[in-house]
């Protein structure tokens, strides 16, 4: 900004670097004056000070050359003329006179009248304010002859690189000289032009007018430049707390003090409807659970028990949805009374009360034999359905692709056919007599395709789901960067190099044979040769197998370990000790021993 009245001098040798000469009327000629090269503060300083130069004579101010350029009217709509020494002519447009360095402080001269004015504003410039401001502020008449270092920075001035003497002000060898940072009054000559050097930089700096403003911008842009993927399908959730969503379909935990012990329930009352499999007929079984293309496999229970712990948690989520809204007062389709009794028996008994599995069941087979109709607002109403959505929901509104979502449409289904299964059983049961085919066909609508059940209508979801996780074409996982000798690619933005693939399997195989002599054989020297193994691979006879074959002698002695573990006795006093004439056994040493078992059956599976 302008300084005082009495420091004008200083914006004018800004402006053209030199003392302001007398110029005919219409006309303003500033020359250049060549200075020296400027002395410099170091730390020793205060030993030894550079003469006070002598200030030149006070330049008349800004304002006084206006008014002198306003008197020539003759010539107003010429533009200011220029000396030839450098300076920077004025131009004019729109009729104001501008300058290079009045348009650095916004400022222009009106062509008509001359007298300036603010381009910002659009209103006159005020001497008069002007000076009771710098009044105000107490600004100095004066600028200082000579400011010593090294100190702080001195706020509103330009810091700069240079090199200070850490010996003495004016002489030292050039090895003695160290990088510092350095500050001016401003560029000419006299004391002004002084350097000094200024310590702690970057605490004591702050931040320029241009760089607050600079600051501020990009701040008010941030929202505007951050990369927001709206999903295409976020408007089914538009309005809503996300978070209070996912919340519904949350599993309950084994403590959980609001459903206590309801995932155990669930798993109680489907671990006695996968025996009554086996107590079926294939042609009930046939019906129960719809096949598509070439397969007709008949409903069967799982290879492994664990997998049945995994399918039913969609239901356990269902459940749950259900008691939450039910417990919320608020009414929603698939409000059942029952909800609350249920939910009073898990309270009282938690997981091991058995009077929750009949509950349990009504509840379920309630819900999934009443045809959900859909409405013009486009809610969803059947209660399974809508426990699907929130369960493909994430956290930022979107949901889970076709491929994540068949598989807990699968989980559904088949939980689904084994509580009809029950109640097929339960009719049994109270009619003995009675065919189990005959109540399976008068359940069948329930568990077919194209009716408005929700058996129906999940079906119909898979086939969906299905086709687009076939149809879409995802985006490669692996991009290679190497397209002449293929040796390094991209997967999924990380860089992998074969050279570190080899030394993964190095290392993998160092950790084998580590596990294999330390963990497994304890130090003992047992070797089988396996470099020729007899194995008849046709050989379907009941039993066979290469281990059994009389072509491997070296494969018949199986019990070498064992013997080895119970001959040795440092080996057999780190798994069992006798006492009273009984082998007790070490059972956390043999659950070492498993663990290293174990980790070695994981890298040879890798």
């Amino acid at each position: 900004m302008l300084q005082a009245q009495e420091s004008d001098s200083d914006i004018d040798q800004q402006l053209n670097h030199g003392p302001l000469q007398q110029s005919p009327p219409g006309s303003i000629t500033i020359s250049m004056v060549q200075h020296d090269d400027v002395n410099m503060g170091s730390p020793m300083s205060d030993k030894s000070a550079p003469a006070t130069q002598q200030l030149p004579p006070p330049l008349p101010s800004l304002l006084s050359v206006m008014q002198s350029h306003s008197t020539s009217t003759t010539q107003a709509s010429q533009l200011p003329s220029t000396s030839t020494t450098g300076t920077t002519p004025a131009s004019h447009t729109n009729g104001l006179l501008h300058h290079t360095y009045l348009d650095s402080l916004n400022l222009a001269v009106n062509a008509e009248f001359h007298f300036l004015t603010c381009q910002i504003c659009q209103s006159r410039y005020h001497d008069h304010q002007f000076n009771l401001a710098i009044s105000a502020l107490r600004v100095a008449k004066e600028l200082p002859s000579h400011i010593p270092g090294p100190r702080t920075i001195v706020h509103g001035l330009k810091v700069h690189d240079g090199m200070a003497c850490s010996q003495c002000m004016f002489v030292s060898r050039p090895p003695a000289w160290c990088p510092c940072k350095i500050q001016q009054l401003r560029k000419g000559a006299g004391d002004v032009q002084t350097f000094w050097e200024v310590q702690n930089v970057e605490a004591n700096s702050q931040p320029t007018l241009h760089q607050s403003l600079v600051d501020s911008l990009l701040k008010e842009l941030e929202p505007t430049l951050q990369v927001i993927q709206t999903p295409l399908d976020g408007h089914m959730v538009a309005g809503m707390d996300i978070k209070q969503l996912c919340s519904l379909v949350a599993l309950p935990k084994s403590d959980d003090g609001d459903i206590p012990g309801l995932k155990d329930v669930v798993e109680a009352y489907y671990e006695e409807a996968i025996p009554l499999l086996d107590r079926t007929g294939e042609l009930a079984t046939g019906h129960l659970f719809p096949s598509s293309g070439i397969s007709n496999t008949p409903f069967h229970k799982h290879l492994y028990k664990s997998t049945m712990k995994k399918y039913i948690l969609p239901v356990v989520a269902l459940l749950a949805m259900l008691i939450r809204q039910e417990y919320t007062g608020r009414p929603f389709s698939g409000s059942n009374n029952k909800l609350m009794d249920l939910l009073a028996v898990l309270c009282i008994n938690g997981s091991e009360g058995r009077d929750a599995l009949p509950l349990i069941h009504e509840g379920l087979f309630e819900v999934w034999t009443i045809a959900w109709t859909p409405q013009e607002d486009r809610e969803i109403v059947d209660p399974t359905e809508r426990c699907l959505a929130l369960l493909t929901l994430r956290q930022d509104g979107s949901f889970k692709e076709p491929h994540d979502v068949t598989g807990i449409i699968a989980k559904f289904e088949y939980c689904m056919c084994l509580t009809f299964l029950q109640e097929i059983h339960h009719h049994i049961q109270a009619d003995p007599q009675s065919n189990e085919l005959e109540h399976c066909l008068a359940l069948e609508n329930f568990f077919v395709e194209k009716t408005w059940y929700t058996f129906s209508q999940l079906w119909s979801l898979q086939h969906q789901a299905s086709s687009l996780a076939y149809d879409t074409m995802s985006l490669p996982d692996v991009w290679w960067t190497d397209t002449k000798t293929w040796k390094s690619m991209l997967y999924r933005g990380d860089e992998i190099h074969f050279a570190d693939l080899c030394k993964v399997f190095k290392e993998m195989e160092a950790k084998l044979v580590q596990i294999w002599e330390e963990g497994i054989l304890m130090g003992h020297d047992i070797r089988v040769e396996y470099d020729k193994i007899a194995d008849d691979l046709i050989n379907k006879d009941v039993g066979y197998s290469f281990l059994s074959d009389a072509r491997n002698p070296q494969l018949t002695h199986q019990d070498q370990l064992v013997k080895k573990f119970l001959q040795d006795e440092a080996t057999f006093a780190h798994f069992a000790m006798i006492r009273e004439g009984t082998i007790i056994w070490n059972r956390s040493t043999l659950q070492a021993w498993l663990k290293s078992y174990a980790e070695l059956q994981s890298l040879l599976l890798f």
